[in-house]
């Protein structure tokens, strides 16, 4: 267990630092982003040996508050025990606890296979299919922010408004290979779930899986990750790994293949007057 934590530290480590700047605070590494752009965190120093305190957490959240940035850390609690308790001491965050959840050498053939709806396939995207790209990006933000797996309201009339041209960044990392993208798409409504991974050096993670409101309980979302893992594997990733917003969403990842090892957590100052 240790060995296979330790590699999801070297990845959380260098996912960020591919597309991020990098700074060093005290016992963090905190990524920098820019203002009103792709969110980044801090993270405890890969390798690092110190401990933590209320004071060492509020230099690293104010130092970002002072860039324009979230004030936002992440940390796995197997590998970093003592800050929880700093955090908490410290007193400005709130704090969100989140099952980490692992497919990996021992489990088998992957995620379990699952039927889809009549009309429906999933397939990876490449940068030539910008309108998915958006649309996938519309889903994400509707299944985000209506938390929890159960059906909601919100459809493609919603996510059709919500459609904007895709960043260039994302097309060219999309055709470098270096972000991997699946959908789920109906021959008449369009992308319906959306998910992606960051391979690197035999780790991936499999993240913003996301299926819109009107659409779930059908398997979307179990679909996308199998095409996601399914593509890890072909890619020759050994260890691929998520982590779930919510225990009830933890138990629907395992019943596809997944299993918790670790609980991970996150913590984001409250809105300040």
């Amino acid at each position: 267990m240790t060995e296979l934590l330790e590699r999801i530290e070297r990845y959380y480590d260098a996912v960020p630092r591919r597309f991020a700047r990098v700074e060093e605070c005290g016992p963090f590494t905190l990524f920098l982003g820019e203002p009103g752009g792709w969110v980044y965190y801090g993270r405890p120093r890969l390798g690092g040996t110190g401990g933590f305190d209320a004071v060492d957490v509020a230099a690293a959240t104010g130092r970002l508050r002072d860039l324009g940035l979230p004030e936002v850390l992440e940390w796995v609690d197997e590998t970093t025990p003592g800050l929880r308790g700093a955090v908490q001491d410290e007193g400005s965050l709130s704090v969100e606890e989140l099952p980490l959840l692992v497919l990996d050498e021992d489990t088998g053939d992957g995620v379990a296979p699952c039927a889809l709806p009549p009309g429906v396939r999933v397939r990876l995207l490449g940068p030539a299919d910008e309108a998915a790209v958006a649309a996938g990006r519309a889903v994400s933000e509707l299944g985000f922010g209506s938390a929890g797996t159960a059906r909601g309201p919100q459809g493609t009339r919603e996510r059709d408004a919500r459609l904007r041209p895709p960043q260039r960044r994302v097309l060219d990392l999309l055709g470098q290979g270096a972000v991997r993208m699946a959908v789920a798409e109906s021959e008449t409504h369009g992308v319906l779930a959306v998910g992606r991974t960051l391979p690197i050096d035999g780790v991936s993670e499999v993240m913003g899986v996301a299926t819109l409101p009107s659409a779930r309980r059908r398997g979307l979302g179990a679909a996308v990750t199998r095409a996601l893992t399914d593509d890890a594997r072909a890619l020759g990733v050994g260890t691929v790994f998520l982590t779930a917003s919510s225990p009830e969403v933890a138990r629907v990842y395992s019943r596809v293949g997944f299993r918790q090892v670790a609980t991970a957590f996150a913590a984001e100052g409250r809105d300040r007057p």
